[in-house]
């Protein structure tokens, strides 16, 4: 992976959640972004260009499943690497990030210090 710093836009609708993941990508080494509604999402993808989302799977507003579909079929959005971070059981997890169109997914059961290695991973494997 390259030296610059990667922007990561997460979306949780826990703002502990949030703020846990957060800090832990930022002391990573990541430039990170949370937000916890839909509507922050959408300005601050197209106002920041991340270069990956991080989406809860469970959230009420809009699936990360559903999420990750409708970026999918946008234009400036289509390239976007998306991750899918959620508790469900990681074979579920799976299945449901394939699905939608995910580049990645991660088992909230890894804990932080899972989220920010298996996070670097992905991206080594996107080829940032």
């Amino acid at each position: 992976m390259t030296e610059r710093r990667l922007r990561v836009l997460l979306i949780d609708d826990s703002e502990l959640v949030l703020s846990a993941q957060e800090a832990v990508l930022s002391a990573a080494g990541f430039e990170v972004r949370a937000v916890g509604s839909l509507q922050r999402f959408l300005n601050q993808l197209l106002d920041w260009k991340p270069h990956v989302v991080v989406t809860d799977l469970y959230m009420p507003e809009m699936s990360g499943a559903e999420l990750c579909s409708w970026l999918r079929r946008q234009m400036p959005t289509l390239r976007i690497p998306i991750v899918v971070c959620s508790s469900a059981p990681e074979a579920e997890l799976a299945v449901i990030a394939r699905a939608a169109g995910a580049d990645g997914w991660i088992p909230k059961q890894l804990g932080l210090a899972g989220l920010s290695e298996r996070l670097r991973e992905l991206c080594d494997e996107i080829a940032f």
